[in-house]
C-alpha cells in the first residue's frame, strides 16, 4: 500500500508486462472527510514524455492501478499523479516516481538447440564405443557431475536473486539521493516575501494578511468567514509559533479556530524564526519573526497586511539576495577582527517543501548547491560559516571557513561558488555566520542561494 503523503518511487514492471501487478494507492488523505463522493483519476507521464490517463479501480479509501503494456512499453523513469475532482474542486497528489525496467525481447518464434543437451549428446555417442563397463562408470562419473551442477546452478540462482534485489535497492538509493526532485533558489524574484517581528501580543490583537485576519484570545470561540482565532500561549515565542501554523493551515484544535476561506492562507505561508534575517537591503534583527512568503507566482497586486499587535512589518516586496551585514566586526589596538558575526536565517526551519510554498507543503531533504556573491560593499576579505538547526537553539556546523572574496569594483559580479557540505535533513533550517579581515561593522554582502531537493528515503519494499 503506498502511502501519498510521502514521496516515492514505485517498481511498475518490465517491458511489454500487461496487467501483471496491481499497485494500491491509499487516497484517504485526498479525500479526507471532504470529499467522500469525488472522482478520482491518474494520470501518467511515461518516460518517453507522453502523457495521458491511465484506467484504475476505486474501493474502500485505495485506489488499484494494474499497468498495462501501454503503461510499461517504455523503459526509464516516469511519474504518477493522482486527481481528485469534487464539484469545481481539483486536488492533486504528490508526484510518484515510476520505474520500468528492461526485459528480453518478444517473438523468437525457434528455441536453439541447449548447450547442455548438445554436450551430453556428444559424451554419449562417444560412451557407445566403449566398454560397458566403463560405459557405466562413466554414465555414473556424468550422472554425479550433472548432480553437482545441478547444485550449482541452485546456487547461482539464489546469487542472481540477491543481486537483483540489491540493484533494484541500489536503484531506489540512485534514484532518491543523486537525482534531486527540484532545484531551487533563495531568495528568489518569482514569489513576494515579507516579514512581521513581534514584541507584545495582547486579547484581541489582530494581523490582517490578504484576505484573512487573525485574532489573539484568551479564550477559543467560532470565526466567521476569512477569520481565524489564535489562543494566546505560555509565552511570545510560542504564541508567535502558533501564529505561523494557523496561516499554513496546521490542524490543533485546541490553539487554533479556523473560519471558512482560512485553512490554510490562500495568499501566503509563514514560518517561525528567532534570527536575524533580510528582506533585500532591509535588515530584520533577531527576535520573535515571521517569515512570510507569497504561494503565487508572478503576481503583482498589492497584500493587505497590518495588525493592531505590537509588532514591526515589512510588507510583501519581491527581491533577488539577502544582505548579510558584517555585525561581527570589531578593531583595536591589536588588530583584533575577523570575529564571526550574528546567525542569520537563509531557510527557515520547514521551509523546504516539495513543490514551492504553492504545494502540498511536504518538508524535504535538500543541501545547498550553490553560494552567489551578488555585490560586497568592501575589498575586506570574507569567509562564511553554514549551519543547520531544527529547534534554533543547538546548531551543527556543516561548512567551514568558505572563502567567499574580496572583489568590490563591479557591484553585479554575481561569483559563484560551490558548496560540497552533506545533506540536510528535511525540516532543518539554513543559517549562516561571516567575518572578514575588515574592520567596519556595517559592511556587507548580498548572496543567493542553491539548493537541490531530494525526494524521501524510500523503502524496500516500495522499491522491488
Amino acid at each position: 500500500m503506498i502511502d501519498l503523503t510521502k514521496t516515492v518511487t514505485v517498481f511498475i514492471g518490465r517491458r511489454g508486462e500487461h496487467y501483471y501487478r496491481n499497485i494500491e494507492f491509499d487516497v484517504s488523505s485526498l479525500l479526507e472527510d471532504k470529499y467522500p463522493s469525488a472522482s478520482l483519476n491518474a494520470v501518467y507521464l511515461r518516460p518517453d514524455g507522453i502523457a495521458y490517463p491511465v484506467v484504475t479501480n476505486y474501493a474502500d479509501g485505495v485506489l488499484i492501478w494494474s499497468p498495462s503494456a501501454t503503461d510499461t512499453s517504455v523503459v526509464g523513469v516516469g511519474r504518477l499523479e493522482i486527481r481528485v475532482t469534487y464539484g469545481e474542486v481539483v486536488g492533486k497528489s504528490v508526484q510518484i516516481l515510476t520505474i520500468v525496467e528492461d526485459a528480453l525481447v518478444d517473438g523468437i518464434v525457434e528455441p536453439p538447440e541447449p548447450p547442455a543437451q548438445e554436450w551430453l549428446n556428444q559424451v554419449l555417442s562417444a560412451l557407445a564405443e566403449l566398454d560397458i563397463h566403463e560405459t557405466n562408470n562413466l554414465l555414473n562419473l556424468t550422472y554425479n557431475l550433472l548432480n553437482n551442477n545441478y547444485d550449482l546452478l541452485n546456487t547461482t540462482h539464489n546469487l542472481v536473486e540477491e543481486t537483483r534485489d540489491h540493484l533494484y535497492t541500489r536503484i531506489g538509493v540512485l534514484l532518491n539521493h543523486m537525482h534531486p526532485i527540484e532545484t531551487a533558489t533563495a531568495p528568489d524574484m518569482i514569489s513576494r516575501r515579507a516579514s512581521i517581528t513581534f514584541t507584545g501580543i495582547a486579547n484581541g490583537n489582530n494581523v490582517v494578511i490578504g484576505t484573512v485576519t487573525y485574532t489573539f484570545v484568551t479564550a477559543l470561540g467560532s470565526p466567521t468567514a476569512n477569520n481565524v482565532q489564535i489562543l494566546i500561549q505560555d509565552t511570545l515565542r510560542n504564541t508567535v509559533k502558533k501564529f505561523a501554523e494557523a496561516i499554513r493551515g496546521i490542524q490543533d484544535d485546541a490553539n487554533i479556530a479556523y473560519g471558512t476561506g482560512t485553512d490554510p492562507n490562500p495568499t501566503c505561508t509563514a514560518y517561525w524564526t528567532s534570527q536575524r534575517f533580510s528582506i533585500g537591503e532591509v535588515s530584520v534583527a533577531a527576535g520573535e519573526s515571521l517569515f512570510v512568503l507569497e504561494r503565487a507566482e508572478n503576481e503583482t497586486a498589492p497584500i493587505p497586511f497590518t495588525s493592531t499587535a505590537t509588532a514591526t512589518i515589512n510588507p510583501f516586496t519581491r527581491i533577488s539576495y539577502l544582505r548579510y551585514i558584517m555585525s561581527g566586526n570589531v578593531s583595536g589596538p591589536t588588530g583584533v577582527n575577523s570575529v564571526r558575526g550574528h546567525f542569520h536565517t537563509v531557510l527557515p526551519i520547514n521551509s523546504v517543501v516539495i513543490g514551492g510554498q504553492g504545494g502540498l507543503l511536504y518538508p524535504a531533504t535538500y543541501d545547498c548547491h550553490l553560494l552567489t556573491l551578488c555585490r560586497q560593499s568592501d575589498t575586506s576579505e570574507k569567509e562564511l560559516d553554514l549551519y543547520i538547526s531544527n529547534d534554533e537553539e543547538t546548531f551543527t556546523r556543516i561548512a567551514r571557513s568558505t572563502p567567499v572574496g574580496a572583489d568590490s569594483t563591479n557591484a553585479a559580479q554575481h561569483i559563484h561558488i560551490q558548496m560540497r557540505q552533506g545533506r540536510v535533513p528535511a525540516g532543518y533550517g539554513l543559517y549562516i555566520c561571516m567575518g572578514s579581515d575588515g574592520t567596519s561593522t556595517n559592511a556587507y554582502c548580498d548572496l543567493k542561494f542553491t539548493y537541490h531537493l531530494y525526494p524521501a528515503t524510500l523503502a524496500t519494499n516500495q522499491i522491488l
